[in-house]
């Protein structure tokens, strides 16, 4: 190591290498180290920009569409059923209730011969010169309002027949008022389950779906839709906005895994609403689709089905039915479903079909050939979580209605999706549809088969699912039991 006099008396070429290192200037940064520099921090972080635009429209539907239509002609036309047409509406009423206020101050006038100033009048110079100039000119003065009054009217507002409509329905802030059903259990109604009270037809004939149901009344020649809210329960804040603002002729689904169930079921009977449970079935993408833990699975032997249906109807008491989630698997496999919907029409409940929506699932079929009160979901109301698809269901489904004669609706219980029900309800008379729960639509989409058709369908669905097994296709008895022994 050389010392410090020595280092400076030596040729820089003949040092060591690290002293010539050490003695090298520092380069500063040139423009393409720096521009190197960004494009690499760039292409780290492209990827996750580009990961969060596309979560963007699943994360938020409503978001996703207004930001990859940016730029796009503006939609001037109000959508049925929006925020946009209940302003203008409450506008134009206004407009409306401001003009008719004129003329019939207008009138009095005219009637009584006042000639002082009106606060409601507001061509005050106008019709001054016209009552100073004389009667005749005050007269014409006064017919001229009266028709930019009426004019105006029909052009900026809604009829006075459709603000009596208003009116008479009340306002959409309006506390709805509770219409309470009789307190569950009814005596009679449930007997001793291995997990608890389970329903069961009473000795008198009554069944749950009767005595639980909400009373109503169907009109000849109406129209009708019904709604059915599910997932009530599993959060606190929904199920109670769901039991106070919805209208009381929604049917109310509740989740099987709630807490404090039978609480929940009363106080919505407390309120009005007829209560359903929530049955949790295999559906076609298992495991993409989890329906929970005890789900009746067509995995599992008859046995343990039946068990697991009984834990699931002693949760709570005093629903009306059951309503089938997910289950587009289950509820169209012959050896898993029949087992259930034979037990379900011994305890007198409804069966609600919410698992192939618009079609009749195997389900619901053998359900009407039972005689068991049966329904089936023609639409699912907010598949889609924004208002706009949800105002775009619900019109389909009085459009429905309207051509079949009643139509039936299942949601989930999102906050948006309880306040586009509570405004839809509000117009629904006016559009000719009358809202009424589910189990007054109960047997009304079903046709039951006759004996020889039903037993057609079942040698037919045996011999399907012993194909797809693997097996000989069989039409015997013999085939017939060893297909559900071996589920």
């Amino acid at each position: 190591m050389l010392s410090a006099p020595e280092a400076e008396d030596v040729p820089f070429t003949e040092l060591p290498h690290d002293e010539q290192l050490r003695r090298l200037p520092l380069r500063p940064p040139t423009r393409r180290w720096r521009l190197s520099k960004f494009l690499l921090v760039v292409l780290y972080l492209l990827p996750f920009g580009v990961m969060s635009l596309a979560a963007v429209p699943v994360l938020d539907p409503e978001t996703g569409w207004r930001l990859f239509h940016a730029g796009s002609p503006r939609v001037t036309q109000a959508i049925p059923g929006t925020e946009r047409e209940l302003q203008d509406e409450i506008a134009k009423g206004v407009l409306d209730i401001e003009a008719r206020n004129r003329a019939e101050e207008e009138a009095r006038r005219k009637n009584s011969g006042e000639t002082g100033n009106s606060p409601n009048i507001t061509n005050i110079p106008q019709e001054s010169a016209g009552l100073a100039g004389g009667g005749n000119d005050a007269r014409s003065a006064n017919a001229n309002q009266t028709d930019e009054t009426a004019t105006a009217a029909r052009n900026t507002g809604p009829s006075p027949e459709e603000l009596a409509a208003l009116a008479e329905e009340g306002g959409f802030d309006e506390k709805i008022e509770p219409d309470p059903l009789r307190p569950a259990p009814i005596p009679g109604m449930d007997e001793e389950g291995s997990f608890g009270r389970v329903p069961r037809i009473a000795e008198d004939g009554r069944t749950p779906a009767q005595v639980y149901a909400r009373p109503f009344t169907l009109e000849p020649e109406q129209s009708y839709v019904a709604v059915i809210v599910t997932g009530i329960g599993l959060n606190e804040d929904r199920t109670t906005k769901a039991i106070e603002d919805l209208p009381l002729n929604i049917s109310l689904a509740l989740s099987p895994y709630a807490d404090n169930l039978p609480k929940i079921a009363a106080r919505a009977r407390q309120m009005g609403h007829e209560v359903f449970l929530q049955l949790p079935m295999e559906p076609d993408d298992f495991p993409l689709s989890d329906p929970g833990p005890r789900a009746l699975m067509t995995t599992l032997p008859e046995g343990e089905n039946l068990v697991r249906l009984e834990w699931l109807l002693a949760r709570f008491p005093g629903y009306a039915g059951v309503v089938g989630h997910l289950g587009s698997k289950f509820a169209n496999l012959d050896s898993a479903i029949r087992p259930v919907i034979d037990f379900l029409n011994k305890t007198g409940l409804m069966y609600v079909d919410g698992s192939n929506t618009g079609m009749v699932s195997l389900a619901a079929q053998l359900a009407a050939n039972a005689g068991e009160p049966n329904a089936i979901v023609d639409f699912n109301i907010d598949t889609v979580p924004s208002r706009r698809a949800i105002d775009a269901q619900l019109a389909a489904l009085v459009n429905k209605a309207k051509t079949d004669g009643y139509a039936i609706g299942l949601a989930q219980s999102y906050p948006v999706t309880i306040s586009r029900l509570r405004n839809w309800a509000q117009r629904l008379e006016r559009q000719g549809v009358k809202l009424a729960p589910v189990s007054a639509l109960a047997d009304k989409q079903v046709k039951p088969q006759s004996a020889e058709e039903a037993d057609a369908a079942q040698r037919k669905n045996i011999s399907d699912e012993n194909a797809r097994k693997g097996d000989a296709p069989s039409d015997t008895k013999d085939g017939s039991e060893n297909t559900i022994e071996g589920n």
